[in-house]
């Protein structure tokens, strides 16, 4: 028996010395994160005027991290607004980055500073982001890093020159005919349609107004660039009853597309809720208390019954017999 637990005991020290070897050192993830505003930069390019612009960016985590700026241009992809981002050579030579290589300590932040020179660039609308992305750090032979890296930017949607005529058109109204719930709900598909020499990307202006609901608030909507359609929510909450005209009207072009729908919704669609409910309890209470309507026959055989008179039946289909 003490030879067996020795045998154990043996086997046990070599199965944690053989995982020591393999495993050595616990591993470590390092999941860095930065914070950057402003998000989206809009302006116009003057020529002969460099712009300047600045970016803060942060550092909400308890390590220190080294941060390498970049340009790269971007595109639309598909009606949801999906972005692509490429490397862009003209687009890095006319945008300069005050700080390449940097490093921010445990919750520090600064103020990142760029320049546009519109010289360097092709007249009309000018798409580019501005990346921030954290290097993973050093490993050394004591440790094993899982390492992850953030890359965060901002979007720079720029006009060069005086071109602001936005040319577009909503390319399909998709409103399903019933409406009920909250309000009146579907999809617009809106293309740009600018294919001039100096095209601009835009985000349409669209006024919603539900006849005879005189208000008119704005979609939102987002970038549309040149030759791409993008797809918008339209949501309009509250209280519409009955066959009503949908009219979506572009500020920019003064063009309108009309949609018709037959809607209860709000207050309209609990009420109606509540008579359809009386109306179904009503009915169901009358056919309860209604009398059974008996076979002309039957009625006649009980007639005779109450007079006293014998009255032939049929029974079990054998023939009729006295009663």
């Amino acid at each position: 028996m003490k030879q067996f637990r020795r045998t154990i005991a043996v086997v046990l020290l070599t199965a944690v010395s053989g995982a020591g070897l393999i495993l050595p050192y616990p591993a470590q993830a390092d999941v860095p994160g930065l914070q950057i505003a402003p998000l989206q930069y809009e302006d116009t390019l003057r020529a002969g005027q460099v712009k300047s612009g600045y970016i803060d960016v942060s550092n909400p985590g308890d390590a220190s991290v080294d941060i390498t700026s970049s340009v790269k241009g971007f595109s639309q992809i598909d009606s949801r607004g999906n972005l692509k981002f490429f490397d862009d050579s003209d687009l890095s030579n006319a945008i300069t980055v005050g700080l390449g290589n940097f490093t921010l300590g445990p919750r520090e932040a600064v103020r990142v500073g760029f320049s546009v020179d519109p010289g360097k660039l092709p007249q009309g609308g000018i798409y580019a982001a501005i990346f921030f992305r954290t290097q993973p750090p050093g490993q050394t032979s004591t440790s094993s890093y899982i390492s992850e890296s953030a890359n965060v930017g901002t979007l720079l949607m720029l006009t060069n020159g005086s071109f602001t005529t936005h040319y577009g058109r909503i390319s399909q109204l998709k409103l399903p005919f019933w409406q009920f719930g909250y309000g009146i709900s579907g999809t617009l598909d809106y293309l740009n349609t600018d294919h001039t020499a100096h095209p601009v990307g835009f985000k349409p202006s669209l006024d919603v107004r539900i006849l005879p609901w005189g208000s008119s608030p704005k979609l939102t909507t987002g970038l549309v660039l040149p030759g791409v359609t993008r797809t918008f929510q339209l949501t309009r909450t509250g209280s519409f009853f009955g066959l009503l005209p949908v009219i979506i009207t572009d500020s920019d072009t003064h063009s309108t597309s009309i949609a018709w729908v037959f809607a209860c919704t709000g207050w309209y669609a609990y009420a109606w809720l509540i008579v359809l409910t009386l109306l179904i309890t009503y009915i169901i209470g009358c056919l309860a208390r209604r009398k059974p309507i008996l076979p002309a026959k039957l009625r006649a055989l009980l007639k005779k019954s109450r007079s006293g008179k014998p009255v032939q039946v049929l029974i079990d289909g054998i023939g009729p017999k006295s009663k």
